[in-house]
């Protein structure tokens, strides 16, 4: 807003100063132009704000045509231009203000711009300085294409840069799940889902360990039993512990499959 403000107050100046100097030498550009266009006088002067110019409007009565001539604030404020003129009216710039105006005599608009009046010194001085404001130019505007490059191809190295980080960061991530699908392995045959695979353990039959056999194969014969050796008062041994287990067996019907031989008959 500063910058902004700036500008419109340095343009509020320059305004104010074309106008000041064109009213101060209406009298004189007005003499010029007559002199340099026969039969046109002076109607009206003004500022034209949007050019930043001070115009005369000349008029011819015989014909009506008019004619503009436009002047600017150097030419205005310039101490060899106007200003000199104004000091001696014999000075060599009275005649080249009147021969640009004259040059111009077929525009409806005429300007009188301050390269216009310069002499052919100022012009090869003027020239020379404009050859080496284009040279700084265009060392700057080079640095400024340079920078720009340089900016482009840090832009894109950091693109490349992030690229190749994604890129190893999905790669890390793959190999991190085949590591942990190949940790944990296939499931085992026959595990239920969600069990782990533990495999439960069956009853055996008759006193027997072991899971039990997959529906609708065969069972396997129940193992023998093992005959127990006769014990201190087995039957045989004379014992009270033998009477027990004859008595026992003769009540059962003799299927206990623990008996040895029958030893005679207790006294009575």
């Amino acid at each position: 807003m500063e910058g902004r403000t700036k500008i419109f107050r340095d343009r509020v100046v320059s305004l104010d100063q074309t106008q000041e100097l064109g009213e101060r030498h209406a009298g004189l550009l007005a003499e010029l132009a007559g002199e340099a266009l026969p039969g046109f006088s002076l109607r009206t002067h003004a500022l034209e704000h949007e050019p930043d110019l001070y115009v005369l409007v000349l008029e011819n009565p015989a014909t009506g045509e008019t004619k503009k001539v436009f002047f600017t604030r150097m030419v205005l404020a310039d101490a060899d231009r106007i200003p000199a003129i104004a000091a001696d009216r014999n000075t060599p710039m009275r005649s080249r203000v009147v021969e640009l105006i004259r040059s111009a005599a077929a525009r409806a608009e005429i300007l009188v711009g301050l390269r216009d009046l310069l002499t052919d010194e100022e012009r090869s001085e003027a020239d020379a300085l404009e050859a080496e404001f284009r040279k700084k130019q265009e060392a700057i505007e080079a640095a400024r294409r340079v920078e720009e490059e340089r900016r482009e191809r840090e832009r894109q190295r950091k693109r490349q840069e992030d690229e190749a980080r994604r890129r190893a960061h999905r790669e890390r991530e793959e190999r991190e799940r085949r590591e942990r699908a190949a940790a944990g392995g296939a499931p085992a045959a026959g595990a239920k889902p969600g069990r782990g695979g533990r495999r439960r353990r069956g009853r055996g039959r008759s006193g027997g360990a072991g899971a039990p056999a997959p529906s609708g194969a065969p069972q396997p014969p129940a193992p023998p039993r093992a005959e127990s050796a006769p014990g201190p008062g087995a039957p045989g041994t004379g014992g009270a512990g033998g009477r027990r287990r004859r008595r026992r067996g003769r009540r059962g019907g003799g299927g206990g499959g623990g008996g040895g031989r029958e030893g005679p008959p207790a006294p009575g």
